[in-house]
């Protein structure tokens, strides 16, 4: 009877043995979910011979509470929008794609917060955003540390890219922005003299500096440059000082509230001449806040929206009808974005290395609206005059 209860106990000893061996195998490489994985680490590991992935996720950080909030649902419409279009054309590989959203608040601080969260996500392939060049510059380190490419749509600062090899802009540097900016203010509308109001952040200060070194360099004067703080709803005294200077534009920069403020206390102090800005002015909300004061506003941009380019017009008149957002530079950003993502997974896979060397340099890419490149993480586009008129925005050109 011994010997029958020692061969029965070896007999289940081994049975446990074989079944824990089985579902160690069985669950390699698998999420609680049951779908697997993307583990890269900071190696990128995963390889174009994974087929067996049921989705291919990035995340993306922006403002979707605090005073950049708009800009953070405007992005997301964007990449949503493009990321509907290839997810009913199949995904890639016969693989869908997903993105998932973090909110950074616009802050530099609370940006590491959620990159420290992101970057504990290993089924991630990318992480674009964030709106403001400051959170990403602070994020920066911990994604360089997972090897994975933060790809903002809008980053502007000079030194975005230069923070590690694993960053990416979708916008003009500053340095290409504001040569785009004074070549066009001094020579093709003839204006020497400029004053300006700047909201007091990274973009506002390298605005100032790169405009005045260029701006003079071609013969202009910046007459005066004051600068205000994120919150500021009383710019009455500043704008008094400008115009004392008697400048023939005003160029301000802030958030698009910020610039309709200041427009409408321009013209109540009687200061009438055109004012200029940045593209991030271009949502239905600047013409709203910004009424009668904002007619004849100038920006420069790649989003035409008279372009002459017929899937350009195509896709305007869809996202337009989809979101009821109007189309700016940003907007441009991130569709294309997403396009590059979806065509480095399909050469790549989900190896984060190849992805972030992929997205770090293209060229001739065929955007919606331009062919450009990038080159060690930084976009090279074309920039077009765009004004108001009749409260809509409408190409500088238009008749």
């Amino acid at each position: 009877m011994k010997k029958v209860s020692k061969i029965l106990a070896l007999a289940l000893c081994l049975v446990m043995v074989a079944m824990a061996f089985a579902a160690c195998s069985n669950g390699s490489g698998q999420s609680s979910s049951g779908s697997e994985s993307q583990s890269n680490g900071s190696s990128g590991s995963s390889s174009s011979s994974d087929t067996t992935a049921t989705v291919y996720k990035a995340a993306y950080m922006g403002p979707f509470t605090g005073n950049g909030a708009q800009y953070g649902e405007r992005n997301k419409a964007a990449y949503s929008y493009a990321l509907d279009e290839i997810n009913a054309a199949g995904g890639v590989n016969g693989v869908q794609l997903q993105i998932d959203w973090y909110d950074d608040k616009n802050e530099a601080k609370e940006a590491v917060t959620v990159a420290q969260k992101i970057a504990q996500n290993d089924e991630y392939t990318i992480v674009f955003g964030p709106f403001a060049s400051a959170c990403g510059i602070s994020a920066a380190p911990v994604f360089e540390k997972v090897g994975l490419c933060l790809c903002s749509p809008s980053a502007s600062h000079p030194d975005f890219c230069k923070q590690s090899e694993y960053m990416v802009t979708g916008s003009n540097t500053q340095e290409v922005m504001q040569e785009y900016f004074c070549d066009f203010i001094y020579n093709t509308l003839g204006i020497t003299k400029v004053g300006q109001l700047l909201l007091q952040d990274d973009v506002g200060v390298s605005t100032a500096e790169l405009f005045k070194e260029k701006f003079e360099a071609l013969g202009g004067e910046v007459t005066i440059c004051e600068m205000f703080t994120a919150g500021t709803v009383d710019f009455t005294a500043q704008i008094t000082k400008i115009k004392q200077t008697d400048p023939q534009l005003f160029y301000a920069f802030g958030t698009y509230t910020d610039v309709a403020n200041i427009a409408n206390q321009a013209k109540s102090l009687d200061f009438n001449v055109p004012i200029f800005s940045h593209d991030n002015m271009m949502v239905n909300e600047f013409l709203e806040v910004g009424g009668d004061a904002v007619e004849g506003f100038i920006t420069m941009t790649g989003a035409d929206p008279n372009l002459d380019l017929d899937k350009y017009q195509e896709f305007r008149q869809g996202y337009i009808e989809k979101t009821g957002n109007v189309i700016d530079m940003i907007t441009l950003s991130c569709y294309d974005q997403t396009y590059m993502w979806a065509e480095a997974l399909r050469q790549y896979g989900p190896d984060r290395e190849k992805i972030n060397s992929f997205m770090r340099n293209v060229t001739d890419w065929d955007g919606i609206s331009c062919v450009y490149s990038i080159k060690d993480g930084e976009a090279y586009k074309p920039y077009f005059p765009v004004t108001v008129k009749d409260g809509e925005f409408v190409s500088w050109t238009a008749e």
